[in-house]
């Protein structure tokens, strides 16, 4: 009999932790950025200045962002360029992705992105602190065709191919304190120093959760259900 009282005791306990655990969670991998109504301050190449903003033309027909990049600096051999930034000191979509993506149970991201060079191209990335340093640094596997929107997914779990190095860091450090993000691709060979401006769109921008996290944000969902049902 005095077991019983216990229960709802520790059921409460329970359900507080998750929907704690959940609103973390979810700030960070709920995350999504479509530059519905502005660039959400996601900035260009040297980021001086904002992307450009369309309302229309987006892989649904919806808005994007777009930076123009001119290959005329790239050298064959040479570190990839970044032309799409979205940092903590920036504003970019008001920090809304930054923090700490292992405690947040981010897998990866995904966005949706279109280029015009001639040549087909694999974007790269690099995920840093608002310090910029350390940083890990990716490439995606797809290959980007010119004109066409192609959804890209980039696996950030710790033993993800998509890695090319952690400057001197590891996983952990690096992914416990996101707050830049910076998008680029690998030159083509054809077109390395050309006097060349292409113009590189993006949108539909997301943070992919575990599926543990997913089902956790879900269950919370089902529980402010429940309640409300019971008021």
């Amino acid at each position: 009999m005095s077991s019983f009282p216990i229960v709802p005791a520790i059921a409460g306990v329970f359900v507080l932790s998750s929907s704690l655990v959940s609103v973390a969670a979810a700030d960070i991998v709920g995350f999504y950025e479509g530059f519905t109504s502005n660039s959400a301050s996601w900035r260009n190449a040297n980021g001086a200045a904002d992307l450009a903003w369309h309302e229309f033309g987006g892989p649904t027909g919806g808005s994007y962002a777009t930076s123009a990049f001119n290959l005329i600096s790239t050298t064959a051999g040479g570190f990839p360029p970044t032309v799409i930034r979205a940092q903590s000191g920036y504003g970019s979509s008001a920090g809304a992705y930054a923090g700490n993506w292992i405690a947040a149970g981010v897998t990866g991201v995904s966005f949706s992105f279109r280029h015009d060079l001639s040549e087909a191209i694999n974007v790269t990335g690099r995920f840093a602190s608002a310090n910029n340093f350390p940083g890990a640094a990716v490439v995606a596997f797809t290959p980007v065709a010119s004109n066409v929107w192609t959804t890209i997914f980039i696996d950030l779990t710790a033993s993800s191919p998509n890695f090319v190095s952690f400057e001197g860091s590891n996983h952990a450090t690096v992914f416990s304190n996101i707050g830049n993000m910076q998008f680029g691709f690998m030159v083509p060979a054809a077109l390395v120093g050309q006097d060349l401006e292409g113009h590189f769109d993006i949108t539909n921008f997301s943070i992919v959760p575990a599926p543990g996290a997913l089902a956790l944000m879900g269950f919370a969902g089902c529980l402010g259900v429940i309640r409300r049902r019971a008021r």
